[in-house]
């Protein structure tokens, strides 16, 4: 895998075309951070048969990840969010929403803007406004209702970013919280929740667009209560998966392949700063997380994230699914920016995006 970004011109190579799900052979060009050129060209006769393709795919983007190489984005500063970009695009992921987690409300607020001063696209707020029955990797004492003051603070924060927030619909408030989030440009995500399915729908009609990391951190689906999976599964909105092996059941994932249309699938990675580093101890949020083998628990036992990469949950994602390459490819990067509404600066490859390619193997 090797990244392009900023300047580059590439010539002769095979380019994925998100609207036609095709790789078609041509040249790209960017400049300043901008795709400036992109042109098709006929095949040459008796060639690209025998000789190694070179796949020039959109840069993943990462709506849900919460740091990486030591760092959480919780509490983390200004220049260390700078420093993680380029971690992040070292990997592979040029694009990506820093994912704040449960902190005290002064720390996740100023974490936000650290994050628009960073330089970010959009920042995702996962966090407070969870039901503590299903907390998972979030601290009971960092929770609270949905509240609008707490909501505009947070807006403030952003600016101009693109926010996208994570939270219980159930929860007292909830409808208030989502129906005012929406009319302030935000997207609402329904996840860390207790809701039954037909709360779940409510909460649909009220602006709720996504599910956070599918399955986990909500009840277990059962055929006469199905709760908020069978509504995330049976609706159009989208659904977040975690391709990391453990997350997830690899036939899990086949099974919502087989269910959810292809557009609708978004994958993440849930990273957490152990990311990119050995085994040991970190933390995410407000809680002390433990890698061993690569896998993250709290104290408690409890899954708290991932030390996945996007591209490796692209991978995982045709390994665990059978999903097809151009499959893997939206559900990474057309996807993730539809649902944060990012689409029309990246997560494609097209004149006047921003300039986020990689070469796969």
């Amino acid at each position: 895998m090797k990244v392009y970004k900023n300047n580059f011109n590439l010539e002769g190579v095979y380019i994925y075309d998100t609207p036609s799900r095709m790789f078609w052979r041509g040249n790209i060009k960017a400049e300043d951070g901008v795709i400036t050129h992109i042109k098709f060209i006929p095949a040459e006769s008796g060639s690209g048969e025998t000789e190694k393709r070179r796949l020039i795919i959109p840069a993943p983007v990462d709506v849900h990840t919460h740091g990486r190489n030591g760092i959480d984005f919780a509490g983390a500063t200004v220049e260390e969010m700078r420093k993680l970009r380029e971690d992040y695009a070292a990997a592979g992921t040029l694009t990506l929403l820093p994912s704040i987690a449960s902190a005290p409300l002064d720390v996740m607020v100023e974490s936000v803007r650290a994050v628009r001063e960073a330089g970010y696209l959009g920042v995702h707020i996962e966090g407070r406004w969870l039901n503590e029955t299903r907390k998972g990797a979030h601290s009971p004492k960092m929770l609270a209702v949905p509240s609008i003051e707490e909501l505009e603070r947070f807006l403030d924060a952003a600016g101009d970013l693109k926010v996208h927030i994570t939270m219980a619909p159930e929860l007292e408030g909830g409808e208030e919280f989502i129906r005012a989030a929406v009319r302030a440009g935000a997207t609402v995500a329904a996840g860390h929740t207790n809701m039954t399915v037909e709360e779940a729908y409510k909460a649909l009609a009220w602006g709720v667009t996504a599910f956070t990391h599918t399955f986990n951190a909500m009840p277990p689906l059962h055929h006469r209560t199905p709760g908020a999976i069978a509504a995330a599964l049976c609706s159009d909105a989208y659904t977040e998966l975690i391709c990391d092996g453990v997350h997830l059941h690899p036939e899990t994932v086949k099974l919502v392949s087989k269910i959810k249309s292809r557009d609708k699938v978004v994958l993440v990675t849930d990273s957490m700063a152990a990311t990119g580093y050995p085994d040991g101890v970190y933390s995410l949020g407000a809680l002390r997380v433990t890698v061993t083998g690569g896998r993250a628990l709290t104290d408690d036992g409890t899954i708290a994230g991932s030390t996945l990469s996007l591209y490796e949950g692209m991978i995982n994602y045709m390994k665990f699914a059978g999903a097809s390459l151009e499959d893997a490819i939206d559900a990474a990067t057309i996807n993730p920016a539809r649902m944060v509404g990012l689409d029309d600066k990246v997560g494609s490859l097209e004149v006047g995006k921003l300039a986020a390619a990689i070469e796969i193997d």
